[in-house]
């Protein structure tokens, strides 16, 4: 929640009563006690992105749809959320697999690599005119 503090955003997480003290330490923006009040009662406007990483009845997934606004995005890794074409909001319904090949593949791919530069989000202006002016090689990372 550190880089949503750096970049502007406000995180509202929900966590039952027993969780609360967990998520606070984490600095939430707000707090949602999901088994007193709905997300939609408790928030005070749409928001830009959810991200649903609890296994919900589908119906809980469908009451997402409304919390978001109109260009927004719904990211679920459990229950597959589908809105209507009226909401014009993208659903991404995220599936990992633990297939060791797989990982090995991609920790291989992420080493082969090579990183240049790294320079801090507050340098981009400097980043993007040494490329433009081709002065600059390989791939560079961007770090908050």
């Amino acid at each position: 929640m550190q880089l949503a503090k750096r970049i502007g955003a406000t995180v509202v997480a929900t966590a039952g009563g027993r969780s609360t003290a967990a998520v606070r330490a984490q600095r939430a923006g707000q707090i949602i006690d999901y088994i007193a009040a709905s997300l939609a009662d408790a928030l005070d406007d749409k928001v830009d992105v959810v991200i649903n990483l609890a296994a919900i009845p589908p119906a809980a997934a469908a009451d997402l749809v409304p919390l978001v606004r109109e260009g927004g995005v719904i990211v679920s890794i459990a229950t597959p959320i589908e809105p209507p074409d009226s909401a014009r909001i993208t659903a991404v319904h995220f599936v990992a697999r633990n297939d060791s090949a797989q990982l090995a593949e991609i920790v291989k791919l992420i080493d082969s690599v090579e990183i240049t530069e790294s320079h801090r989000l507050a340098d981009l202006t400097l980043v993007h005119d040494r490329s433009q002016a081709g002065q600059t090689h390989g791939k560079i990372t961007v770090i908050p």
